[in-house]
């Protein structure tokens, strides 16, 4: 099995690095703009077996392989997603073996062909019965329903959409990332972190001093 795998991750490798972009519109510019709703509304739908030359039946059910070799295939086989536009995109911790069944389970789909916007592989099939997804107990469902259940709708003050957006967020962090939640902190939702004139945390982009050469800005090029 392993000469096997060792050979799929050569075809994946090849298929991420060798992207074709059908229905490309050549009368748009990168400069043009398109939201990301009228994207999703128009974007084409190609399977994505036919799309990346990876088909379903070449993917291993994951009773076969080793903690390793689902791990090394879940890895390709999400950057290849990601060339594509096409990203599967966990919000909560979920073991390795589910991802993997679940990518796999799903992976004869068709995937929208979007170019601005960040397009997302479907996890459930239309139709899927409720308590079904192959992500079992992780089924995102599951989690927005029971995310979202407590909102109340409401009138908010800036401060306190922040507040909550902050919790939120940690909420989310802590389901997908466990005890290492912390190096994902939402410094940019925490007052406490925000400069004197109240802007939020710059993530370390803005100049120290005012004499860094990184502060060309200011005083004008």
């Amino acid at each position: 099995m392993e000469r096997y795998v060792q050979q799929l991750l050569i075809d994946i490798a090849h298929a991420t690095a060798n992207v074709a972009w059908p229905y490309q519109d050549k009368e748009r510019s990168v400069h043009d703009w398109i939201s990301d709703e009228e994207e999703d509304r128009t974007a084409p739908r190609r399977p994505l077996e036919e799309w990346t030359g990876i088909r379903k039946a070449q993917l291993p059910p994951a009773d076969q392989l080793t903690d390793d070799q689902v791990h090394r295939l879940l890895e390709a086989l999400k950057t290849m997603l990601v060339a594509y536009n096409w990203s599967f995109v966990i919000q909560i911790k979920v073991p390795e073996r589910i991802q993997y069944a679940t990518l796999r389970a799903n992976f004869d789909q068709e995937a929208k062909v979007k170019q601005w916007h960040m397009g997302f592989f479907e996890m459930c099939r239309p139709g899927t019965p409720h308590g079904t997804c192959a992500l079992g107990e992780y089924c995102h469902c599951r989690f927005y329903e029971e995310f979202w259940g407590n909102c109340v709708d409401e009138e908010l003050t800036p401060a306190e959409e922040r507040a909550r957006a902050l919790d939120w967020e940690i909420t989310r962090l802590k389901d997908r990332y466990g005890d290492e939640w912390e190096e994902y902190y939402p410094y940019h939702l925490d007052p406490k972190y925000d400069d004197a004139d109240g802007n939020p945390y710059d993530y370390g982009f803005a100049p120290e001093k005012e004499d860094d050469p990184a502060d060309w800005w200011r005083k004008g090029s």
